[in-house]
């Protein structure tokens, strides 16, 4: 009867030295799994760190390119209001010369133009 129980409790203590091997290999996995996910988690925070890195600055650099075109071109166009006004003063005085020409000259044109008219050639 002996040597039954004896056969009994060592299939008993495979089954649980089984068992413990088995609990083991899951309790690894879990753990696996948990790592697995924090990685992915961190490679997650870190591409978005980037980007935000990234997009403050592509802004920097087009804050300075806008900055850089604004001087270039007021600089190849001036201020247009200070264009204007000198423009308008110089065709002014183009005006004033040309009247001051015609009132001169009046009396010597007309009388150029009544003696063409006038002699028959």
């Amino acid at each position: 009867v002996r040597p039954r129980m004896s056969g009994y409790s060592s299939v008993s203590m495979v089954e649980e030295k089984a068992a413990l091997g088995i609990q083991k290999l899951l309790q690894a996995e879990h753990e696996a799994a948990e790592v697995v996910a924090k990685a992915k988690a961190e490679k997650v925070s870190k591409l978005k760190q980037a980007k935000e890195e990234a997009d403050a600055e592509i802004a920097a650099y087009k804050q300075q390119r806008e900055g850089q075109f604004a001087i270039f071109s007021k600089e190849r166009t001036g201020d247009s209001g200070t264009h204007k006004t000198a423009t308008d003063a110089l065709t002014v005085k183009e005006l004033d010369s040309i009247a001051k020409q015609v009132a001169a000259n009046k009396s010597t044109m007309v009388e150029m133009l009544l003696k063409s008219v006038t002699t028959v050639g």
